[in-house]
C-alpha cells in the first residue's frame, strides 16, 4: 500500500515537473515572439513612416478607408513577404539578393542602401527633423539646422558608444507611446471628414504609391538578419531548427498587426485634419495636430522625440551605409572617417532639397526599383517552396502516421 502511495505521488509529481516545464517554455516563447515583434516595429517605424499615412489621410479624405488598405497593402504586408524570403534564406540578405548572380546581388544591395543612407532615408529624417523643429521654433532657417544635424550625426556616428544605444531603447518607445497618444485624442478631436474629389480607387491606388516611398521593402532584406540572430540566441540548440522559423512568422504577424493598426489610426488623423493639414508641408503634419490635441507643451514634447528619433535612424543608416561603402566598395583605399565624412555631406546636400522633392525623387526611382524587388521576393519564395516540396510532404505523412498509430493504440 506504501508502495502504491510513492508511486502515485512520484507519478503526480513527475506530471506536474512535466506540465510546469510546458508552461515555462510556452512563455518564454511568447515573450521571444512578443520582444521580437516589437523590435520589429520599432525598426520599421521610422521618419518616413511619420508622414506619408498622414499624406494619404489628407489626400484622400472621406475615402479614407481605401486609402488606408493600399498604404497597408504596400506598406506592411510587401516588407514582410520580403523579409519571410531572406528568413527563408537562413537571415543572409546576400543569399536572398544573389539567387540572379553574385554580381547582380551586389548592386542591388549598393542601390538599396544608397536610398536608405545619403540619397534618400537621411536626409528625409533630417527633413522630418526640421518640420517638427518649426513648430518649437522658426527663427533658425532649414539650411542651418540641416547643417546642425548633419554636424551631430557625424560627431555621433564618430564616436559610437551606448549613449546611442540608449538613445534608441528609450526614444523609440517615447516615440511609439506619443503617435498613440496622439492618435487617441485625435479621434476624440475629430470632425466630419472633408468630401473628397477623388473616387474610392484612386484613393487606393495613393496609398499604395504611398507606401511604397516609406521604403521598408528595402529595409527588410537588412533587418531580416537582425531578426534570425536575435531569435537564434534566444532559442536553446536542440529546438533551433524546429522553433526558430516558426517564432520568426509568429513575431512577423504581431509586429505587423502593431503597424498596420498604427498606420490606420495615422491614416484617419491624416482625413480627420484634413483641411487644417492642406495648407502645411507633409514633414510638419505629426507636430500640427499633437499641438491642436495635446496643446503646446504635448506638442513640444512630441517635436523633440521625433527629432531626437529621426537623429537615432540616421545615426544607424549612415554607419551601415559607411560601413558597406568602406569595406565593399572602396575596399578600404580611403579611411573610415573620410568616407563618412563623404557619407554625411551627401545626406547634408540632399536634406537641402526639402521633403517634398526627396520624396519625388525617391517615388521615381521606386517605381522602377519595388516592382523587380517584388519579383526578386517572389521568385526566393517560389525556390524554397520547390527545394523544399518533399520535406515538407514528408512531414505531413509523418504526422499522419503518428496520428493514426496512436488512435490504433489507444
Amino acid at each position: 500500500m506504501q508502495f502504491l502511495r510513492f508511486s502515485v505521488h512520484s507519478l503526480l509529481k513527475q506530471t506536474v515537473d512535466k506540465k510546469m516545464t510546458i508552461l515555462n517554455h510556452r512563455i518564454k516563447l511568447i515573450t521571444l515572439i512578443l520582444s521580437t515583434g516589437f523590435a520589429m516595429f520599432a525598426m520599421f517605424f521610422g521618419s518616413g513612416n511619420l508622414v506619408f499615412p498622414l499624406m494619404v489621410g489628407q489626400i484622400v479624405g472621406e475615402h479614407y478607408w481605401f486609402g488606408m488598405l493600399g498604404f497597408v497593402l504596400t506598406g506592411v504586408m510587401v516588407p514582410f513577404l520580403g523579409l519571410l524570403g531572406v528568413l527563408l534564406n537562413n537571415g543572409s540578405y546576400k543569399n536572398f539578393l544573389s539567387i540572379w548572380g553574385k554580381k547582380l546581388g551586389f548592386v542591388l544591395a549598393l542601390i538599396m542602401l544608397l536610398l536608405l543612407g545619403p540619397f534618400g532615408v537621411v536626409p528625409r529624417c533630417i527633413t522630418v527633423s526640421y518640420g517638427s523643429f518649426v513648430i518649437i521654433t522658426d527663427q533658425l532657417p532649414a539650411p542651418f539646422f540641416n547643417l546642425i544635424m548633419a554636424l551631430c550625426l557625424y560627431a555621433l556616428c564618430m564616436n559610437q558608444n551606448r549613449v546611442v544605444t540608449i538613445l534608441g531603447a528609450v526614444l523609440a518607445p517615447l516615440k511609439i507611446l506619443s503617435v498613440i497618444f496622439i492618435i487617441i485624442y485625435g479621434i476624440l478631436y475629430a470632425s466630419n471628414f472633408s468630401q473628397s474629389l477623388i473616387t474610392a480607387s484612386t484613393a487606393f491606388n495613393k496609398g499604395i504609391v504611398k507606401g511604397y516611398q516609406t521604403m521598408d521593402l528595402l529595409a527588410a532584406f537588412f533587418f531580416a538578419s537582425f531578426m534570425v540572430r536575435h531569435i537564434r540566441q534566444k532559442t536553446q540548440k536542440a529546438q533551433l531548427e524546429q522553433y526558430a522559423l516558426k517564432t520568426s512568422l509568429f513575431a512577423m504577424l504581431f509586429g505587423g498587426a502593431i503597424l498596420s493598426l498604427v498606420y490606420a489610426g495615422l491614416v484617419f488623423l491624416g482625413a480627420a485634419f484634413s483641411e487644417i493639414l492642406s495648407a502645411e508641408a507633409p514633414e510638419m503634419y505629426l507636430s500640427i495636430i499633437a499641438l491642436y490635441t495635446l496643446g503646446s507643451a504635448g506638442s513640444f514634447f512630441v517635436s523633440v522625440t521625433i527629432i531626437l528619433s529621426c537623429l537615432t535612424t540616421a545615426i544607424a543608416l549612415t554607419t551601415v551605409f559607411t560601413e558597406f561603402m568602406h569595406e565593399y566598395v572602396l575596399k578600404k583605399k580611403l579611411s573610415w572617417k573620410a568616407t563618412l565624412a563623404l557619407s554625411v555631406s551627401t545626406a547634408y546636400a540632399f536634406s537641402i532639397l526639402g521633403f517634398s522633392s526627396i520624396a519625388s525623387f525617391l517615388g521615381n526611382i521606386l517605381s522602377l526599383l519595388y516592382p523587380f524587388l517584388i519579383l526578386l521576393t517572389i521568385s526566393n519564395l517560389v525556390i524554397w517552396a520547390r527545394k523544399h516540396r518533399f520535406h515538407i510532404r514528408n512531414n505531413v505523412v509523418a504526422k499522419k502516421v503518428t496520428r493514426m498509430t496512436e488512435e490504433k493504440t489507444f
